[in-house]
């Protein structure tokens, strides 16, 4: 209870309206996701180029069967590369989840030429992107359960 001498405990904190939380462009974190993305893709062509096997991994809660207790783990992820060679030719195909991103119209893949210039493409597309050089495409694609 509060006296005339003590001030109450409510008194001494600020109080406001609940600020309003300012949504993200989608264009932003769409080029986010796709630059995620195509680093994997990167660290992949590097793993290929020296000849290393590639692993990603992702955390999962697993239930241990005797003591019931849940515990986060890393388990290997299956990621597919975006690049395939045909005719010792490598090829690279830009997508945004599993749709081809095109750059222009129908034309979704860059030829890549030789396996050593995967890296120096993928880092021209990370830089295409970071520079919003494909927002347009970006932008025509329609979430997940939308129509």
């Amino acid at each position: 209870m509060a006296t005339s001498r003590n001030k109450s405990v409510l008194s001494t904190l600020e109080f406001t309206i609940r600020p309003i939380k300012k949504h993200t462009d989608p264009i932003l974190q769409r080029r986010g996701k796709l630059v995620s993305r195509l680093n994997i893709q990167l660290e992949m062509a590097k793993c290929l180029i020296e000849n290393e096997v590639f692993t990603a991994y992702k955390e999962q809660w697993v239930t241990d069967q005797e003591t019931g207790i849940k515990d986060k783990v890393k388990i290997p992820k299956r990621i597919r590369s975006w690049f395939y060679s045909i005719s010792d030719i490598y090829y690279f195909d830009l997508k945004y989840g599993s749709k081809p991103l095109e750059a222009s119209k129908g034309k979704a893949t860059v030829v890549v030429g030789e396996k050593r210039r995967l890296t120096s493409v993928i880092q021209s597309l990370i830089g295409a992107v970071e520079a919003g050089e494909l927002d347009t495409q970006l932008a025509t694609i329609k979430r997940v359960g939308k129509k």
